[in-house]
């Protein structure tokens, strides 16, 4: 036998060893952790929220649910849904409102001007315990245009024509209106441009302050929203914000215009919507009219 086949030999001895005692000890811990119990888990069972306001929920669009379990963050969950929550006995339980920011699936977030949802409940697993949250503006909201979006009073909000077509304007109608009376603006092949500024509204300018706009929408076509921003005289700086598609029925949305005021520091500003009925890459039109309704305007800040 030469030397290197004894060494061979002793390392294969020592191996098997190794693996030996390594097999041993994992038997050992498994046998641990079996004779350890494992936890069972209560369960809450989140409905969607009731909102205490104009409408109620059927006017918002509250998707999401941002759970938090004695100040642990267990996640945000699509309403109505079922959590297990490794608690027992007496339990602080606190639900954020959530929608999908700009209205993309994949950014939820926490909607920062409805309020959040306090219970204490008395978990006891394996058992259910229901959660059915309640939420409403928070009182620090402040609502530039006043509640006068909704179309619905004798003052509403006011827009002006903005485009060339001086035989074309927007309209007051409770003709498939969301609720009461919503905006309306018609295009056709002969006056196929319309677009509208709404009155002027200061707002912050500083990401500190986020700054959103709710509104309702049914369209057969797209349409443009954009920022107006002005600072004193009559020179305004343009900037588009949203491009909206078409819809079956009514949608809400909610934007956050926080990061174009930031960047246009500007000190007052309008919401301008452009409906232009569309065209192919030959220049003819793709239909021959097309109606964009509007609801429920509402700018927020605190």
């Amino acid at each position: 036998m030469t030397m290197n086949d004894e060494m061979t030999i002793q390392i294969n001895r020592h191996m098997k060893k190794r693996t030996f005692y390594f097999g041993l000890l994992a038997m050992l811990l498994v046998a641990g952790c079996k004779d350890e119990s494992e936890q069972i888990p209560a369960y809450l069972k989140i409905e969607p929220f009731s909102v205490n306001e104009s409408g109620g929920a059927a006017w918002q669009k509250i998707t999401e649910g941002w759970l938090y379990v004695n100040g642990e963050f267990l996640g945000a969950y699509t309403l109505p849904t079922t959590v297990p929550v490794l608690a027992a006995g007496e339990s602080e339980v606190i639900v954020f409102p959530g929608v999908k920011e700009n209205g993309i699936r994949l950014t939820p977030n926490i909607y920062p001007f409805l309020t959040r949802y306090e219970t204490t409940l008395n978990l006891a697993p394996p058992a259910t315990a229901a959660v059915q949250p309640v939420t409403a503006y928070s009182p620090s909201v402040i609502f530039p245009f006043n509640g006068r979006g909704d179309f619905d009073d004798a003052s509403t909000l006011q827009f002006e024509n903005r485009d060339s077509d001086t035989t074309t304007t927007y309209s007051l109608t409770s003709m498939g209106a969301f609720a009461g009376q919503s905006l309306r603006m018609q295009v056709d092949t002969a006056h196929p441009l319309i677009q509208i500024a709404s009155e002027k509204a200061e707002l912050p300018a500083t990401a500190a302050q986020e700054v959103w706009l709710e509104l309702h929408y049914n369209a057969d076509m797209p349409f443009l929203l954009s920022l107006l921003g002005s600072t004193g005289g009559s020179n305004e700086i343009a900037q588009s914000v949203y491009l909206f598609n078409e819809t079956e029925g009514w949608n809400k949305i909610y934007l956050n215009l926080t990061e174009f005021l930031v960047v246009g520091l500007q000190e007052e500003y309008r919401l301008s919507f452009r409906v232009s009925l569309p065209r192919n890459e030959q220049g003819k039109y793709t239909q021959n009219d097309g109606t964009v309704m509007l609801d429920n305007i509402r700018l927020l800040h605190f």
